[in-house]
């Protein structure tokens, strides 16, 4: 559960937010010759165990874990590491490989979780930088924006960054089947639910996608 120590006394719209989050870890690594994304180290840990971490410290309530691609291989990191953080509750959800978009992840994810929550963190797994001052700066973002917005998100001069937090409602739709949640052309669309979120923190646009971001961003060299 998020406490209300990122804002002003009265300046949020919801003094807690019971939180979940979603980490994606399902894809193929194609660009990078097939490999499992979650389990490349930086700073001395997978990128899996990391960002389980750093959710843990940001005060989560529960994570879904969505894996796929390369499953047999990330199985065993994730069953240790939950049981490293044994505070957390972690849920795994498996996306049938052939089937694999990252919109039929989120929504089989948000249909994993067994905790009820206010609002759904979103985090891809390929995201070296983050720190839990960036995630708890997007969390504060949502608290202080407008009730009429259901979904934030990080812009980093005109890019589209992550993580991406999202109302329960948005969720509900989401779960429903409801839209191409997750594809990135609905938010480009900016519907008057959303904010894009204007940062210089590059930490949020930074992701491994290519052999050149491994050798920049990983201790894999």
């Amino acid at each position: 559960m998020i406490e209300a120590n990122c804002c002003e006394r009265g300046a949020c719209r919801s003094g807690r937010l019971r939180l979940g989050a979603v980490l994606l870890a399902a894809g193929e690594g194609s660009r990078l010759g097939g490999r499992p994304k979650a389990l490349i180290h930086a700073t001395g840990e997978t990128l899996l165990q990391r960002n389980l971490r750093l959710l843990r410290d940001v005060g989560v309530d529960e994570v879904v874990v969505v894996t796929g691609h390369y499953r047999d291989n990330v199985a065993p990191v994730l069953a240790a590491t939950s049981a490293q953080l044994a505070d957390l509750r972690i849920t795994e959800v498996t996306q049938p490989e052939a089937s694999h978009s990252q919109p039929e992840s989120l929504r089989l994810a948000i249909k994993g979780f067994t905790l009820q929550s206010d609002a759904i963190l979103v985090l891809p797994v390929d995201m070296p930088l983050l720190t839990r001052a960036d995630i708890v700066a997007v969390i504060g973002a949502y608290k202080h924006a407008p009730e009429t917005i259901e979904f934030v998100g990080p812009n980093v001069g005109g890019r589209p960054g992550n993580p991406v937090l999202f109302s329960n409602r948005i969720a509900a739709r989401i779960a429903g089947g409801e839209g191409d949640f997750g594809s990135g052309a609905w938010r480009r669309a900016s519907p008057d639910w959303v904010l894009e979120w204007q940062t210089d923190n590059p930490h949020y646009a930074t992701d491994i996608d290519t052999p050149a971001d491994l050798a920049r961003w990983t201790d894999e060299i």
